[in-house]
């Protein structure tokens, strides 16, 4: 049996077949639960290339297989990345049990999440990007929101994601000639623009990010959270695996000054319009934003530290991004998401509101926070690199934090909440839905202990390190 027969095509398979259940909700979710933690526990467990043994019969577990002439590979340093989608997903399956969301929402999870897998699989490593589009065409049933005609939203996100891909695609087709001839300073730069242009369209890079607000305003919070959360971390590790795949790359230092630029523009950028916004979704896609600069500026720093503190993070936003999903998506059920109409919602719902302001104060740095430590890494890379970077690191950072405030003041203000959607409280209004209480609590918790034990991720981290080894090496 093949790697990519149990973690690609086996779990693509079960999400086509759960299709069929749509209505069957508890049994599309305990199939999902099932597949999505088997497939991380395997992948933690058990390495490729080895021989498991049952009784009397034995079965080789193979790295490689073939498909249409590519060849799907997955090492045994590619394990722990699959590990960290399945577990991804697994998160947002067990979030996706307490809202009433899209009903086909688990088996497109399935499905886009064995894509994704792909992605790091295919070679040559151009394909996965192909990989990515087929997963946005998969993501557009989940997104559509006939409610709040969020049609133009859709087009935009599909037009920034269809322009990424042929802008990388490209960059990976010219990537073949300049393996053979580094020196070639025309061809370099060319290439090193389209891969710079390719990963802003999907990384919603200052001016591409537009589409993020767009669509996270006009769509569903938590389907959303999920799919913008997954693409984004692909867009990351296709990053970190051009920079592993090719020297000529690593060396180029003006794709890092780039790359600098861009993350402290998108981190400026989306903390202040995160400031200034009213919609509790439109906060979420600039604070995204936000994070998405803080990574690409730690990429861009180009030290073993600022690296390391970039994969430390992104295993603490896949908790964040679900508890603040989750948390919108509670409110949205019963209230308007303006902020002027959930003033004092903290007195009516505290876990919900605490949730979700925990989850922004950890991604803001605020000390005694999981997130703290990581941006003091950032603040040392930065003002290692450049005093004004690491001042406007700082300042941006305090911004957030300030916004944060802002929302705290919302839910504490004396005032009732006058936003509460007719004929959906009335009977809730007593008392809060014990399973949503359970499931933030059970995250909220999780959060903490990794600002208490936070080498709880290490066996996360160190895996991808060996991944990419050139980059740490």
């Amino acid at each position: 049996m093949s790697a990519a027969a149990l973690w690609i095509y086996f779990p693509f398979a079960v999400g086509l077949f759960l299709m069929l259940f749509p209505e069957n909700k508890k049994f599309t979710r305990i199939t999902g639960l099932v597949v999505t933690a088997l497939l991380a526990v395997i992948a933690l467990r058990i390495p490729v290339n080895s021989m498991i043994v049952f009784n009397r019969s034995s079965l080789i577990f193979t790295a490689s297989a073939k498909i249409l002439g590519r060849s799907i590979t997955i090492t045994r340093a590619d394990q722990t990345i699959v590990a960290f989608f399945y577990a991804f997903t697994f998160m947002w399956i067990i979030g996706s049990m307490f809202a009433d969301i899209y009903r086909f929402f688990i088996p497109l999870a399935l499905m886009c999440t064995a894509l994704m897998v792909g992605v790091i699989a295919v070679q040559p490593f151009i394909y996965g990007i192909f990989l990515v589009m087929v997963c946005c065409l998969l993501f557009l049933p989940m997104l559509r929101n006939v409610q709040r005609q969020n049609e133009n939203a859709i087009f935009r996100f599909l037009l920034y994601q269809l322009l990424g891909m042929i802008c990388l695609a490209l960059s990976g087709q010219l990537t073949g000639t300049l393996d053979i001839n580094p020196q070639d300073t025309y061809l370099l730069k060319r290439t090193v623009i389209l891969i710079f242009v390719g990963l802003s369209l999907w990384l919603a890079v200052f001016p591409f990010f537009s589409w993020i607000a767009l669509l996270m305003e006009k769509s569903c919070p938590f389907v959303c959270g999920f799919v913008v959360s997954l693409l984004q971390f692909s867009s990351l590790f296709i990053l970190l695996q051009f920079l592993n795949d090719h020297i000529w790359l690593r060396t180029y230092q003006p794709l890092f000054s780039a790359l600098r630029l861009a993350g402290i523009m998108m981190l400026v950028s989306g903390a202040v319009l995160a400031v200034y916004q009213t919609d509790l979704q439109r906060m979420m896609a600039f604070i995204i934003t936000a994070e998405n600069g803080a990574s690409i500026l730690l990429i861009g720093l180009n030290s073993h530290d600022s690296i390391n503190t970039f994969l430390t993070g992104l295993f603490i936003h896949v908790i964040v991004w679900l508890i603040w999903a989750t948390s919108v998506k509670f409110i949205g059920s019963d209230y308007d998401l303006s902020q002027e109409s959930l003033r004092g919602l903290a007195r009516k719902h505290p876990v919900v509101c605490g949730a979700l302001l925990l989850s922004h104060f950890t991604v803001s740095g605020m000390p005694l926070l999981a997130g703290f430590e990581l941006r003091m890494s950032l603040f040392s890379a930065c003002f290692a690199r450049s005093e004004v970077l690491g001042w406007i690191a700082c300042i941006a950072s305090a911004v957030l934090i300030f916004s944060g405030l802002r929302l705290l003041f919302v839910f504490l203000s004396p005032e009732g909440a006058a936003g509460m959607k007719p004929g959906l409280m009335d009977e809730r209004m007593r008392y809060e839905v014990y399973m949503r209480r359970a499931l933030l609590t059970v995250l909220m918790i999780l959060l903490v202990l990794i600002s208490i034990f936070p080498s709880m991720m290490e066996v996360f981290i160190s895996g991808i390190r060996s991944q990419y080894a050139m980059i740490f090496g």
